[in-house]
């Protein structure tokens, strides 16, 4: 019960960073807003080898819960009003770049965040909290943005497609989703 409880905590402080994390770059001097370093998965893949030799424990929770926020957060930088000016993804000493790369870096960024989270499901529990704290940080996210639909298809899409590569969410859903054999009915365990 103590390590379910931490492990809620510390997927609750994982969302709140991550929500936040990519607009940090208006606070620190050296970085541009919409930095490829903090508009990406270089930083949650930085927490996710961090915290991956501890992901039998409830820290692997905290991981999910920053990847998932920053998922959310991308999503909705995915749909700008305009592919110019400050929605454009900016690379330190290079500039901004155009708007196909800036659109396929925050797409191919929401993909590896899903593929993290689920690398670190161990079971359907964890995808239960998993599916639950994108939809928290969803709802709370959208409340103050314009665009909406776009972003829940784009989801989705993301989740459906990164649920296609090998991961531990992969296999909890073969496992979940499998037929019953029909030889399964005599066996008792």
């Amino acid at each position: 019960m103590v390590s379910f409880i931490a492990g809620v905590v510390l997927l609750f402080l994982g969302i709140l960073l991550g929500l936040e994390l990519p607009d940090i770059d208006h606070q620190i001097p050296f970085l541009v807003h919409r930095s490829i370093v903090t508009h990406g998965f270089l930083i949650p893949l930085g927490v996710f080898l961090a915290i991956y030799k501890y992901r039998a424990t409830p820290l692997r929770f905290f991981s999910m819960g920053f990847n998932l926020a920053t998922v959310t957060h991308l999503g909705f930088d995915l749909f700008p009003q305009a592919w110019v000016g400050f929605s454009l993804i900016y690379i330190p000493v290079w500039g901004r770049t155009h708007k196909i790369f800036s659109w396929v870096w925050i797409s191919l960024s929401i993909i590896i965040c899903f593929y993290l989270t689920f690398v670190l499901m161990r079971n359907l529990w964890d995808m239960a909290l998993a599916s639950g704290s994108l939809g928290v940080t969803f709802g709370f996210y959208a409340s103050t943005e314009r665009t909406f639909w776009p972003v829940v298809i784009f989801l989705l899409l993301g989740m459906v497609l990164t649920l296609a590569l090998p991961s531990n969410g992969q296999a909890i859903l073969h496992k979940t989703l499998k037929p019953a054999d029909e030889n399964d009915i005599f066996k008792h365990e």
